[in-house]
């Protein structure tokens, strides 16, 4: 089986669109797996999700940015970790978004579990402990972003126990193997400091699993110019820490 992994859209359209029309193109890839953060950071916010909500190949699961935005919208705490860098930002996402789209993140997963040629493989955004798999966005579940090497990858997911483990969350590639498990974060669609959306393939047999990322250039012009002309709040962050 061969199947394709995305993560951190983050409200881009048009990289979105580059990487799935890429995929399309393949026509040898059976499923895309869709690791969260579909929205916020980027303004394009109705424009992806009628995209990724309107294929039948695509199975999604929630991301820290995709929680913190519903639960404005659902009148739930926030999170504390992200009010100061993102609460007016995300306001501001949760005022342009198509309320018909609410049931539908609502009711995203945080991790998918699946069995592919004897492999055992997890999907899940980032790290969160088991005992917190439940918990609240509020309670902050998702651990801190580990540093970049082998060790500490390894032992952020300790407690997880997978043939292959794919991530996304820190918009960086991570593609590490000890011999156990392979650890696979092919790095964000959206947001690549240039103009380049990126994505991850893997191939599953019985001999084995392959790997393999994908950057592609795209047009990211009217993307940027969108911030300004929309008013985005946060602009100044974002275009510092993020693009």
């Amino acid at each position: 089986m061969k199947f394709a992994i995305i993560t951190d859209v983050h409200g881009n359209f048009d990289a979105l669109q580059t990487v799935l029309e890429d995929i399309d193109n393949r026509e040898d890839i059976d499923k895309i797996y869709n690791l969260g953060d579909n929205i916020g950071i980027g303004h394009e916010t109705n424009k992806v999700l009628d995209l990724i909500f309107d294929r039948d190949d695509m199975e999604i699961i929630a991301g820290n940015h995709d929680e913190a935005v519903m639960s404005i919208v659902n009148d739930t705490p926030y999170p504390q970790d992200l009010k100061d860098k993102f609460y007016e930002h995300h306001q501001w996402i949760e005022s342009h978004m198509d309320e018909d789209y609410y049931d539908q993140i609502n009711l995203l997963p945080r991790y998918i579990e699946k069995t592919i040629c004897g492999k055992k493989i997890l999907f899940i955004h980032y790290e969160i402990e088991n005992d917190k798999l439940d918990s609240g966005i509020e309670n902050q579940p998702f651990s801190s972003i580990a540093s970049n090497s082998k060790e500490a990858i390894i032992e952020l997911f300790k407690d997880k126990e997978a043939d292959l483990i794919a991530f996304g969350h820190n918009h960086q590639l991570h593609l590490y193997d000890d011999n156990e498990t392979i650890y696979f974060n092919p790095g964000a669609v959206g947001l690549n400091n240039g103009a380049n959306a990126i994505y991850g393939i893997v191939t599953i047999t019985e001999n084995g699993c392959s790997v393999e990322r994908v950057k592609l250039p795209y047009d990211n012009e009217e993307y940027l110019q969108g911030f300004e002309e929309k008013q985005v709040p946060a602009k100044q962050f974002i275009f510092d820490n993020f693009l």
